[in-house]
C-alpha cells in the first residue's frame, strides 16, 4: 500500500473515531441536529455521489416532480443518512425500553410463529432509513440474529463497525463465509438479516427495481426457497423527528411452478416489490447515490 494510500485511510479512520465518540457522548437531540447538518454541509460541494443521486431521482421521479422538488428531496437524502449514522451509533446498547420511546413496528406475531418453528427465517432489508439498528432491535427481542457484510478497505475501520454491530444474540460473518454456514445458522433457528438492493458482485438476478431492471442479489431468496425457511421483507424509517417505525411484510409466498430459474426471478422481483414500497414513501431515506441500475441485461431487458 502506497504511503498516500495509508494516510487517507488513517484520516478516515481518525474522522470514523472522532464520530463515533461525538455521537457516544453528546444528547440524542443534539446529535440528530450536529450529524444532520454534517449531511446537509457534505451536500453543499460538487462531488459525483451528489450528482448520481439527483440523476437517479430525475430517472426514477422526472415525469412527476419539479427540478425544485429533485433536488430538496436530494439533500433530505444527506441530511437523513448524516441523521441515520448518529442513530445506528446512539442505538447499540440501549436497552429495550429505551428503544420502545424511539422505535413504533408492525404486528410481530406472523414472524414469532415463524421463529418458533426453529427453521430459521431471512429478514430481507434494504439501505433505508436506520437500517444497522434492525439487528439490534431483533436481538434485544430474544431473536438469535446474524448479518454478513463485505470486509472494510483498512482493518482499524473494520474492528469499528464490528463493534459497532455486536451485542448479544448477535453474530456478524463476512461475505467469504461459504454457503454451508449461513444454511448450518438457519438450521439452527437464527434469523438471517440481509441487504438486497445494491448491484454487487454476487450471485443475482435481474428484477424489476423502482420500476427500472436491476441487477439483484438472489442467493438469499434462492436459499428461502431451497430450503423451505419463512421469507419476510423488513425495513425500517424515520417517521418523524424523533422516531423510527420498523415495517413487516407478511411471509413472502414464493411461486412454484416447476420453472426455477423464472420462479426465482419472480420471487426476487416480490421482495424488490415490498422494498421498494417503503422507498416510495419515504424517497428521502434510501441511498440514491449507489450505482443501482449500473449493470443491464444484454440485450436490455425492458422496463416493467
Amino acid at each position: 500500500m502506497s504511503f498516500f494510500k495509508r494516510l487517507k485511510n488513517t484520516l478516515v479512520y481518525v474522522a470514523a473515531v472522532c464520530g463515533y465518540t461525538i455521537a457516544q457522548i453528546i444528547p440524542r437531540k443534539a446529535g440528530l441536529w450536529f450529524f444532520g447538518n454534517l449531511g446537509a454541509f457534505a451536500f453543499i460541494f460538487p462531488n459525483e455521489e451528489k450528482r448520481r443521486t439527483i440523476r437517479h431521482l430525475q430517472v426514477v421521479y422526472g415525469s412527476e416532480w419539479d427540478q425544485k422538488r429533485i433536488y430538496k428531496t436530494a439533500r433530505d437524502v444527506y441530511v437523513n443518512l448524516g441523521k441515520n449514522i448518529y442513530d445506528s451509533i446512539w442505538i447499540a446498547g440501549r436497552t429495550m425500553s429505551e428503544l420502545d420511546n424511539v422505535i413504533s413496528t408492525d404486528c410481530f406475531d406472523e414472524i414469532d410463529e415463524a421463529y418458533d418453528c426453529g427453521k430459521g427465517i431471512i429478514a430481507i432489508t434494504a439501505h433505508i432509513g436506520c437500517f444497522e439498528m434492525l439487528l439490534h432491535y431483533f436481538a434485544l427481542r430474544k431473536y438469535r440474529t446474524f448479518a454478513i457484510g463485505r470486509k472494510s478497505f483498512d482493518e482499524r475501520i473494520e474492528g469499528l463497525l464490528r463493534k459497532n454491530r455486536s451485542g448479544d444474540n448477535i453474530e456478524y460473518m463476512n461475505r467469504t463465509e461459504s454457503p454451508r454456514a449461513i444454511m448450518r445458522k438457519l438450521q439452527d433457528g437464527k434469523v438471517f438479516g440481509v441487504l438486497i438492493d445494491q448491484d454487487t458482485r454476487v450471485e443475482s438476478v435481474y428484477a424489476p427495481f423502482l420500476g427500472k431492471i436491476a441487477s439483484t442479489p438472489s442467493g438469499p431468496v434462492k436459499m428461502a426457497m431451497k430450503m423451505g425457511v419463512p421469507a419476510f421483507v423488513v425495513t425500517t424509517a424515520r417517521v418523524s423527528r424523533y422516531k423510527h417505525h420498523i415495517f413487516l411484510s407478511k411471509r413472502i409466498e414464493f411461486n412454484n411452478t416447476g420453472d426455477f430459474e423464472k420462479d426465482l426471478i419472480d420471487n426476487v422481483g416480490k421482495a424488490n416489490d415490498l422494498i421498494c414500497d417503503t422507498i416510495k414513501k419515504y424517497p428521502s431515506q434510501w441511498v440514491w447515490m449507489h450505482r443501482r441500475w449500473k449493470r443491464q441485461p444484454h440485450p436490455p431487458a425492458p422496463s416493467p
